[in-house]
């Protein structure tokens, strides 16, 4: 705390039952301490201190000898890029001019927080609320700092097709009227893979970055909040409902959250309306088996893999560019590198090898072996 010792010895003490109530120790140079020369002092506090408080009314302050500026204003720059909380006691008709040219640059730096109050009973309660508030967002930036560069999972084999679903996924997240998109298909349709591959596209759309949240592990809706606390890497607290903390994290954030495996969880969509209330930038991409069924969700869903009739009809290169043959051919050779797509496995009419789907039959697979 820093202001001139001959004035606003109310103020000061004011101020600094404020901070205490807040349980932070305020830190103030007295005259008392003379031991050592004022600026090294002041200095000193400084440097054990987190946050700045100037309080100011009429005079300048004292200049020392070897300086061009009083103590006051040393104070004041020497807090360097410390937060900066500034009280200017008003009316104020002797005011040094010296004085006002100092605030005239506070107010014209843009950087500092400036407010004026009429009385030792104003002040408390503006430290209070401005102290809570700078803390509130202090926090959220350390809550939310492994989230800074995104915690997106790279899958373990590789990725195929689907870039059709992926961009249309992208755009529908990139509209500003859209909110909540949900991924819906059947089991091991490709709803995760398209999730993550449109999340790390969208990366560099979002400055406060990508959270995947995978939960598949997850048993109960109850847990779905320490859950993405967890994947935000927000900080365990105690004497606060979770979600409140979540939406305190989130509410500034421009970022997307990923919710992947909801299906067996929709008992908690109400966490993600939450969530989305309370944070206006917020974005979420869900993957599930069924729709969320809230408002302004948007439903995707997720069709099979490529695979026409001219494809079937003509196969031979047609039919091994096809997303769905390219991936049955990137996993077999997983399992057996030397496999190799040939005439042979591939059928000349719909109807002329298997099922009416055009696909060969499991018995000729066998027998010729070579899908295995």
């Amino acid at each position: 705390m820093s202001s001139t010792l001959k004035e606003l010895r109310e103020e000061r003490d004011a101020a600094r039952r404020a901070i205490e109530r807040l349980h932070l120790t305020p830190v103030l140079f007295e005259e008392g301490a003379r031991p050592y020369p004022p600026r090294s002092l002041y200095r000193a506090y400084l440097e054990q201190s987190h946050v700045f408080v100037g309080i100011y009314w009429q005079r300048y302050g004292w200049i020392a000898p070897d300086m061009d500026i009083s103590g006051l204003e040393d104070e004041y720059r020497s807090a360097g890029d410390k937060p900066r909380l500034i009280y200017v006691r008003e009316p104020s008709p002797d005011r040094d001019p010296r004085l006002s040219d100092l605030l005239d640059r506070i107010k014209g730096g843009g950087q500092t927080s400036y407010k004026s109050f009429r009385s030792s009973s104003e002040l408390p309660g503006l430290i209070e609320q401005d102290l809570a508030l700078l803390l509130s967002e202090r926090f959220e930036g350390q809550a939310l700092g492994t989230v800074q560069g995104t915690n997106v999972p790279t899958p373990a084999s590789s990725f195929i097709g689907r870039e059709r679903e992926v961009r249309a996924v992208r755009e529908l997240i990139e509209r500003d009227d859209v909110r909540l998109v949900t991924l819906t298909g059947p089991g091991g349709i490709g709803k995760t893979r398209i999730a993550l591959r449109a999340a790390s596209d969208l990366q560099t759309s979002f400055e406060d970055g990508v959270a995947v949240v995978m939960l598949s592990t997850v048993s109960s809706p109850a847990m779905v909040v320490p859950a993405i606390a967890e994947a935000l890497g927000a900080p365990e607290t105690s004497g606060r409902v979770p979600i409140d903390v979540l939406k305190d994290i989130l509410r500034r954030r421009r970022m997307l959250l990923v919710l992947d495996n909801f299906e067996h969880l929709v008992e908690a969509a109400t966490v993600v309306a939450e969530l989305l209330e309370a944070a206006e930038y917020l974005k979420v991409l869900v993957t599930s088996r069924e729709v969320l069924r809230l408002s302004g969700e948007r439903e995707f869903p997720v069709p099979p893999l490529s695979l026409s009739e001219s494809d079937v009809i003509h196969p031979s290169d047609a039919l091994a560019r096809s997303d769905a043959v390219r991936l049955f051919v990137d996993r077999a050779q997983a399992v057996r590198h030397d496999f190799t797509l040939t005439e042979e496995l591939t059928p000349s009419s719909p109807r002329s090898a298997g099922d009416s789907t055009g696909y060969p039959s499991p018995s000729s697979s066998r027998r010729r072996g070579s899908g295995r």
